[in-house]
């Protein structure tokens, strides 16, 4: 199951390569969610081999997850492997320079079930990919809107 969705933000890629880079803060909001995030690295700058452990709740059971770094082009290019103990998954982040104080953040999520239960948790979640579609857009734009202010965001 694949989402994907792009923003427009008035804000120079770098600005919003390095908001992409700021691990600190994706901690703090998704803590505010309820979600526990540890760093399992040492590394000190962004690069392959950064990872996270992270605990949530989602759909009324506890899971797990593992996020590590895989590739990072900066300011163009982000990729992350998450891992489960149903689904795996891919995430692509791009920034595309429009204009010298304008960018588009490219935003790609790919997940593939490894076993029979993750394979019915997607199909579940494929009867409500509308919703689902429009829950991750709506998500983009707020953290968009975070990097440059609510009026400086569109969808292009």
């Amino acid at each position: 199951m694949k989402f994907s969705s792009h923003e427009d933000i008035e804000a120079p890629a770098q600005v919003v390569f390095a908001a992409l880079c700021d691990h600190e803060h994706f901690q703090r909001t998704v803590q505010q969610r309820g979600v526990e995030m540890r760093r399992v690295d040492d590394r000190p700058e962004v690069g392959p081999g950064m990872a996270w452990e992270i605990d949530f709740k989602f759909r009324g059971r506890a899971r797990k997850l593992r996020c590590s770094v895989t590739e990072v082009q900066a300011p163009e290019r982000l990729c992350l492997f998450n891992e489960s103990d149903g689904l795996t998954g891919d995430v692509v982040i791009s920034v595309m320079t429009l204009a010298p104080n304008r960018s588009r953040l490219l935003v790609s999520v790919e997940m593939k079930p490894k076993n029979l239960s993750a394979r019915l948790l997607l199909q579940s979640m494929r009867f409500a990919k509308g919703s689902l579609d429009r829950k991750f857009k709506s998500r983009l734009r707020d953290w968009a809107a975070k990097i440059c202010g609510p009026a400086q965001v569109s969808s292009a």
